[in-house]
């Protein structure tokens, strides 16, 4: 007798969403998935959906005047509602097909999946399982935290109204995004960070340069300055550092992310499941093949949207298609601040590291070189790009549309293109990404003055 379904998908997050969207509407499978919390994942809720909505906020209201707080965070509010009416609603995944079940899922064999809910439990049976849970917000062994009623940035934007005082512990994306955000609707904002710089697994240089942002927007960064304890007294929080004690309104955790996979059973079936992730192969399968894990649930993946996105594309493909589909090793990451910081590939450090450092040069151009920044009043910013003999390895921006510029950068590193081949390519102008086509051109220009002398013999041959 036929399984009652092809695919059961645990976990409605970016990658489940996409997974169920291709098994149901375009392959027209028979899917089933469990999610026991609010669909669409971190990213619409918690991620950079509301962190930019607010800095959005902020940059409209001051061009007019100083941003409102309670504004521009009803404005962040009606963002994030909206980018979750159009892509993660229940009604949406009942109109693929899809059979939707909320609840806590566990898996109970190669093939089923247990879910349990207030009306008892359900046993759904599929050809295949996809793990697609996500992640949580990590928690720092700092004494005393448990005790504190702390912020993450799950709990975050479901403030009715925004803080007014808050010590951010963390410095990666999440820590930097939620703090310039606050900071420009006026929030008194401290920024710790244990290490000895913002975004360590940025180029240093570029991670500087959006410290000094930060601070001009009254952010109070530190930085080699560890959390010793926590306390919560008379409605305010206590935090002890090195340098002393400080209070604030609101303390918020931003100190990395968990893989929420250590709840489904699966070391039942012989699965290692860590807060760092399931084991998988290159095709995204666990050590049971008919049980794939993608996202923020695969252990050694970045744990970015746009990965679980085409990870769990390329696991369908894998599925139930012809040929073998490999996930991708490169993938382009952005901090959305303003300036955006967004990254592809090797820092120069890493490919120094992993090649010859002679074959690595490093190619720069400042941000004020770029018409567009300039007539836009953004110019504070850099474009880096890092090549191997010639061949693109990693790209690095800092400027207003980042996000957008990298994924040429990107593209680049995916097909091994030289930064002269580049440089053979017209860039719209004026855009931020023709400092792209500046750089390359740059680059082409200096070896052609090399070739000069070719030029010359002109004159000597009539």
């Amino acid at each position: 007798m036929a399984r009652p379904y092809d695919l059961v998908i645990v976990g409605l997050g970016p990658a489940g969403l996409t997974a169920a969207r291709l098994a149901s509407q375009e392959l027209g499978l028979r899917v089933a998935a469990v999610d026991r919390g609010r669909i669409g994942g971190t990213n619409v809720w918690s991620g950079s959906i509301p962190s930019k909505a607010l800095l959005e906020a902020t940059v409209r209201h001051r061009q007019i005047a100083a941003p409102d707080p309670t504004t521009a965070w009803e404005a962040m509010l009606s963002a994030r509602e909206s980018v979750y009416s159009h892509v993660s609603d229940a009604t949406s995944v009942n109109d693929w097909g899809v059979t939707l079940r909320s609840g806590t899922a566990v898996v109970t064999g190669p093939r089923t999946v247990d879910v349990t809910s207030e009306e008892g439990t359900e046993t759904l049976e599929g050809r295949f399982l996809l793990i697609a849970t996500g992640s949580t917000p990590s928690i720092p062994s700092i004494p005393g935290i448990a005790e504190v009623p702390f912020l993450t940035n799950e709990t975050l934007y479901d403030l009715p109204s925004p803080p007014r005082d808050i010590i951010i512990i963390g410095a990666g994306p999440v820590g930097v995004e939620s703090a310039q955000a606050l900071a420009r609707i006026g929030a008194k904002v401290q920024l710790y960070e244990t290490g000895p710089r913002i975004l360590p697994q940025e180029e240093p240089q570029l991670s500087e340069r959006l410290t000094e942002v930060l601070r001009h927007d009254g952010v109070d960064v530190h930085v080699g300055e560890p959390i010793l304890a926590a306390r919560f007294e008379d409605g305010r929080v206590y935090v002890e550092t090195v340098r002393g004690e400080l209070h604030a309104e609101q303390l918020l955790v931003a100190a990395g992310r968990s893989a929420s996979v250590t709840t489904l059973g699966l070391e039942r079936l012989g699965i290692v499941a860590t807060a760092a992730g399931i084991n998988v192969d290159a095709r995204s399968r666990t050590v049971v093949t008919s049980i794939y894990a993608v996202g923020d649930a695969a252990a050694g993946r970045p744990r970015l949207t746009s990965t679980a996105v085409a990870d769990a594309s390329l696991a369908i493909r894998d599925m139930f298609l012809p040929g073998r589909a490999q996930a991708s090793t490169m993938s382009p990451w952005c901090v959305f601040t303003e300036p955006e910081l967004a990254r592809v590939g090797f820092t120069a450090a890493q490919a120094r590291d992993r090649f010859r450092s002679r074959a690595v040069k490093v190619h720069q151009l400042e941000l004020s070189e770029v018409h567009r920044a300039l007539f836009e009043g953004s110019s504070e910013g850099l474009i880096e790009i890092v090549t191997v003999h010639g061949r693109i390895v990693g790209g690095h921006v800092i400027a207003s549309r980042a996000s957008e510029v990298i994924n040429e950068i990107a593209l680049a590193v995916r097909f091994s293109v030289s930064i002269e081949e580049l440089a053979r390519v017209p860039h719209v102008y004026p855009t931020i990404a023709s400092g792209i086509g500046r750089l390359a051109s740059d680059q082409a220009v200096l070896r052609l003055r090399r070739l000069k002398g070719f030029a010359k013999l002109g004159r000597l041959t009539g």
